[in-house]
Formats: C-alpha cells, structure tokens, sequence
C-alpha cells in the first residue's frame, strides 16, 4: 500500500483522491522526464544511423572478399579443365574419324584416367564432323543415336572460328544433368572441319560450393555467366531461372564498357530485389562472377540489432524515467542506482555518507525510543493523577499550568521521536495562525543571532491536515538550509495564507500555501530541480544527507499537495508548501474544553508493569465506575482468567513489559480464548502503534489521558454490542 494511502486513510474523502502525475504537478520535473527520454534517443538514433552505414560497409567487404574467393576457384577449376581440353586434344593425335572408332576403347580409357579424381569434370566428348559421339570418357562404346550438330559450341567450331570456346548452359542428352562445357575444334590438315572435343563441367559442382560458401551469408547469391550474357550457374536456385541477362542490365552494361571489375546497387532482373552487386571476370576467359547480396537483408539484421538494443536500453531508460517521478516521495535506492550508473564515485561517497547517517539515526531512534517510553510512563502518571484533582477544583490556575506543562511534554517527546524516525504519522487539523506562533520558538534557535526571523498568518487561512510534528520538522530542515545560505546573516520569512492565483499545475483548490523565504546566495540553476531528490546534497560529506528536502517534498505528497522552489543567485530562495485547505475546522483556541470522567461501569482487568503508572490509573478508572483488577505481568493475568467462570467486561494491558508474554501476546491469545472479552492496549514506543492498529487492536498512545482511555474503552464496549446484536439476529 502506498504510503501516502496509509497515513492519511482516517482524512477525509478529498484526501483520498488519487495522486496525479507528478509530471503534470511539476512543470521543471516534467521537462527533466523529457530529457530522459529525448538524450538517449538521439544517441540511439545516431548510433543507428552510423552502425547502418558501418553494416552496409561491412556488407559491401563481405561482397568483394565473396567474390575474390569464388573467382580464385573458378579459376583453378576453368584451368584445370583447359588443362585436360588439351591433353583430351593430344591423345587424339592426328588419326582421322574411322582411326578414332578404331581406337575408341584405348582412348576411353585414356581420357577415364585423365579424368579420374576431378569432380567438377562430368564428362569428355569427341565428336565427328557430323555431330556424332567417337569416344567418351565414361561411356564405352559410345551411345548410338547421339547428336549435338544443334549445339551453340559445335556451330561455332563448324563456323572454323579457332580457339577455346564455352557453351551456355544445357542438359546432358545421355546423363541429363545440367552442365556447361569447354571446347576445341578439330581440323582436317586441308583446313576443313573435323570435329569437336568438349570437357563438360557440372553446374551442380558449383551450386555445391556456392552453397558451402554462402552458407553464413543470409540474403547472398552468386552467378557465373558468360560475357554474352548467358547464365552458366546461380545459387540459390531459382525455379524459373532466365537463360540471360538483358543486354540494358547494369553488369552487362559494365561488361560491354571492357570493365572487368564494377559494383553498385541494382535492382536484380532474376528476383526483382534491390541487391548490393560486384561482378568480376575470371582471368582470360570470357566467364564473370557477380556476387550480390539484398539490400533488404542489410536492413532487416540492422533492424534486429537495433531491435536487441532497444530491448536492452529501453528498460533502463524507462526505469530511470519511472525513477524520476517516485524518487522524489519514496524510493532512496533506485536513485542510489541510477546515480552510481551516472558518477560511481559520487554516488559511492553519497551511499556510505546516507549509510552513515542512517546508523545515526537508528542508534537516536533506539536510544530516543527507549527515553520516550519511560519518560511516557511518567507524563501518565502525571497527566493522570492531574485528571483526579481536576475533577475536584477544576477553576485551579496553577493545575491549568500543570496541564499545558504536560502537553508541551508530550509535544516534545513527539518531535524528539519524529526527528529520529520512530513516530508514526498522526494527521491532525492544524490551525496555522496558532500553531506557527507556537512553532517559532522551535525555530528561532536554530537560526542564531545573525539570522532574523518573521512569522506571519493572513486573517482567515484554511486549516490544513498534515502530522504537525512532521511539519515542524519540515519547517526546521529549510530554517536550516537559509542559515547555510546565509552565513553573513540575513531574514528569514514564514507566512500561511490561502492561495488563490498561484496555484501550481495540477492541484485544484482551494489551497493552503506556506512561503518560507530567505535572503541568502540562492541555489544555481543547473540544480534547482535536483533539490528534492534523495541524497542530493551540495554539502561537504559528512554535513549532510540530502534527506532533508526530500522529507518536505514527501510531507506534502501525502497530504495531497505539492512543494515548490524559486531561486535567483544573489537574492534569495522561496519554497512554497501547498495543502488541501479545510474550511469550518475548530482552531485551537475554539475547541472545547476537556469534559467530566464518564461513567463506564466495567468489570476491567489493568496489566501494567510499572507500579507508578497502575497507582496513578487505578483510581482514575475507579472515578469512572469501573471495578479494576491489576496485575504486574502478563502471564498472571493469562492465568488469572484460566480460572474464571465469569469474565471480566475489558482487559486494558500495557504493551511492553518483562517475562515472557507481552502486552501484545495476551492480547492475541486472548482474542483466540475469550473473544467476548474486549481489549485495549496502551504504548509508549510509538512505532507500535500503527503495526498493533494493523492487526485490529484498540491502543492508546501514552500518556493517556483518563478521558482518551475512557472513549477507547468505550469504543471497544459499543464495538461488542454491536457484533453481539449481529449474532443474536443471523442465529434468529
């Protein structure tokens, strides 16, 4: 449950209205939220911005290093098989056609050695004038029927045009594999055509390593295709591959310049894509390679990266914006976090300065609490037994004195254990002309002799509901801070009023505004709306936490309302304090004065350890008609009603005390053993108070008034009723 929730759950409805945004309450904080989200996004975007470029380059190396390696192999392998064109060339000598048939098993297996071992070879072919097979490397005797006079390779060497010559792409007729060739014509010693002999070379060895290499290359392929244009090879494969490239593409434009080398981006002819391109030629053989890698794919992994990075950096961004607006009210660590990731050793130094400080409060917590809980026993015996003579002489100035004397006690022993964090919130109706006439003696010795220190009220200010003593303590820590700014001496100004013009962005009135201003340095700009957060101190280390400001900024949120800074360096600071105005609610002078001890009439059992406290409030509950059993420890009153036949009406015990079982455990236990017997609780140690309420206890904070015990006692009694009248009627 939030905090501000809890402490406020007794106000009224306009109380509990639902914080807003503080984005909507603080105009500078919400342009600081802004900045959070505005820095990292344009580092973001020009870091996506440059890494996009960075991956295009790197896209583009892939490219060249791609195709450098696809050409030193295609080189090899086009080589090789040239290599083995020629020795297919010579082994046939100069024998005619009918030599050849005669000799077709020894050259069979001539060329089957030749081509043994080489895997990228799928065939060598001899052909006749006619387009007819003589040998084969893997066929013996060579397969009737068999002609390639229609083929690209065997019309150019009958055309008589000497030279090496690759085909285009075509399917075996007697393998019906897909393959492209090398060739070499043979020639009468008349000149006239004799022939050919091709070195088939399979289109599949090529995809196999185009697939190897490729494989890490997501969006790549790679073609081989001759300078006409004809495509020998492509991977990946496509169904409907073209047989060419147009002659208007941009590699076949590059190539017809005699370039042998070009890239760029193109949109592809084979799949429509805008692709990244490089094309080379391999050596002198009119054969190119043109490696090319979309476009698309470069943007999609740039996309994902910057998808992973988002999904890294987002959150931290976004925790540091939710940060930003809670940290202000409650949480110290996440800004402990977010400043360590900002300045480690700042944010070190802040941690062990607040851990430090933290010690010391807790050591003065312990230490003021256990003070507290005696020096409580003692006002009760005192503000008890001042109850008894008042009801005798009650017109008695000097038990009028006593009174106020034990009131300003108890004040005390509030703001000593709300100063050590150890009281529990209390909001009350606070009348500001009274009570700041009343909090300037507090002060005033704060400031010292150098400081001068006005105090003032408009006439009809609203009440406001806010724990009083938190609110001095408030008004103490910025008393503080103006000395600091102010080491030359200076004025100091407090003044309430109702605020009517300058309401801060997001509140509705009506409002209660409390200014305090100073005359002091200022505080810089680039601070100005750092001051609230937590452990943001501009002191030496050691003279300060930074909790100061933060505890005021958390007063005001749980009170529904807000606090402000305005600063000019030179002139001075004015915090403003806006509450929820409350009109028609008594001020102190107005409220009545303490009635007559009520008549209660109960059969009550008192547990308490300290006989002063007993012997002061035995009477008093007598006074009230009650008839009181008193024991010291708890574990005698558990015993006590074991042996009872007829309880008692209220069991009122003391909290803390020696043994075993305290005022806690027998209240528990007797809520589980007798629940028709009512209990009523009393503490000095105030952080108590709202854990024993949580659990469904009646509890009194002490000292107690007899009055205060009575309207508990009496609540508890009505409560009983009532649950007694409910039962009665569901057994009807």
């Amino acid at each position: 449950m939030d905090p501000a929730t809890t402490d406020l759950k007794h106000a009224p409805r306009e109380l509990q209205q639902p914080k807003r945004p503080l984005s909507t309450e603080l105009a500078p904080l919400r342009a600081l939220m802004v900045l959070f989200i505005a820095v990292p996004l344009l580092a973001y975007l020009a870091y996506g911005a440059d890494h996009y470029q960075q991956m295009r380059q790197e896209s583009e190396l892939r490219l060249d290093r791609t195709l450098r390696i696809a050409q030193e192999h295609a080189l090899k392998v086009l080589q090789t098989n040239e290599i083995l064109l020629e020795q297919a060339v010579a082994a046939q000598g100069i024998d005619d056609e009918a030599a050849l048939r005669r000799r077709q098993l020894a050259l069979h297996r001539q060329l089957s050695a030749l081509s043994r071992g080489k895997v990228h070879t799928e065939f060598i072919w001899v052909w006749d004038a006619n387009g007819q097979p003589l040998v084969n490397n893997r066929l013996y005797p060579v397969p009737l029927g068999l002609n390639v006079s229609d083929r690209d390779y065997f019309k150019w060497h009958q055309a008589k045009q000497a030279g090496l010559y690759v085909s285009e792409r075509s399917v075996g007729r007697a393998t019906g594999v897909p393959y492209f060739n090398m060739s070499r014509g043979r020639y009468r010693p008349d000149g006239s055509f004799a022939g050919v002999t091709s070195v088939g070379l399979s289109t599949s060895y090529f995809e196999a390593f185009a697939k190897d290499l490729l494989a890490s290359e997501a969006g790549m392929s790679l073609t081989m295709l001759r300078e006409d244009g004809a495509i020998l090879m492509r991977w990946p494969v496509r169904p409907r591959l073209p047989s060419r490239l147009a002659s208007d593409s941009p590699v076949m434009i590059g190539i017809g310049q005699g370039q042998a080398f070009g890239d760029g981006q193109v949109t592809s002819p084979l799949d429509q894509q805008d692709r990244l391109m490089s094309y080379t030629k391999v050596g002198d053989y009119p054969v190119y390679l043109v490696t090319s890698q979309m476009a698309g794919q470069i943007v999609q992994d740039w996309m994902r990266e910057m998808g992973w990075l988002a999904a890294f950096g987002f959150p931290p961004m976004m925790g540091l914006l939710l940060a930003s607006r809670m940290v202000l009210r409650r949480t110290k660590e996440s800004l402990a976090a977010a400043e360590q990731l900002s300045n480690e050793m700042v944010s070190r130094q802040q941690v062990e300065g607040a851990l430090l400080q933290a010690q010391k409060m807790e050591a003065l917590g312990r230490l003021t609490g256990a003070v507290a809980h005696d020096f409580n026993n003692a006002l009760m015996v005192i503000s008890t037994n001042l109850a008894l003579v008042e009801q005798r002489n009650a017109e008695d100035k000097q038990l009028r004195a006593i009174d106020r004397a034990v009131q300003a006690a108890t004040k005390l022993t509030r703001q000593l254990l709300s100063f050590s964090h150890r009281q529990p919130l209390l909001p009350e109706y606070v009348h500001l002309p009274d009570w700041l006439c009343s909090v300037q003696d507090l002060i005033r010795p704060v400031l010292g002799r150098q400081v001068q220190l006005s105090v003032s009220a408009t006439q009809g200010v609203h009440a406001i509901y806010v724990d009083s003593a938190e609110l001095e303590l408030a008004l103490i820590n910025l008393a503080i801070n103006a000395k600091d700014a102010m080491p030359e001496g200076g004025q100091l100004h407090i003044a309430a009023r109702n605020a009517e013009t300058d309401l801060p962005p997001g509140l509705q009135g009506p409002l209660v505004v409390i200014e305090v201003s100073d005359t002091g340095h200022g505080i810089p700009a680039d601070i100005v709306n750092k001051v609230f957060e937590p452990f943001f101190t501009t002191k030496p280390l050691g003279e300060g936490t930074g909790l100061g400001l933060s505890q005021i900024y958390g007063l005001c949120q749980r009170a529904g309302g807000v606090v402000t800074v305005q600063s000019q360096m030179g002139t001075g600071s004015t915090f403003k304090l806006f509450f929820p105005a409350f009109d028609g609610v008594p001020g102190a002078s107005d409220r009545a004065p303490s009635r007559a001890l009520s008549r209660l009439e109960k059969d009550l059992v008192l547990v308490e350890d300290n006989a002063e406290v007993a012997q002061a409030l035995i009477p008093a509950l007598e006074a009230m008609g009650c008839k009181v059993r008193h024991f010291d420890r708890a574990t005698l009153a558990k015993d006590w009603l074991a042996q009872q036949t007829s309880l008692p009406d209220v069991l009122l015990s003391d909290v803390v005390m020696p043994g075993s079982l305290d005022g806690l455990g027998l209240a528990r236990h007797v809520r589980t053993a007798y629940p028709q017997l009512k209990v009523v609780l009393m503490s000095g140690y105030a952080q108590q108070l709202g854990a024993i309420t949580g659990q469904g206890f009646e509890i009194v904070p002490k000292p107690c008034s007899p009055a205060q015990l009575a309207e508990a006692i009496e609540r508890v009694s009505a409560a009983g009723q009532r649950e007694d009248a409910q039962a009665r009627s569901g057994s009807s």
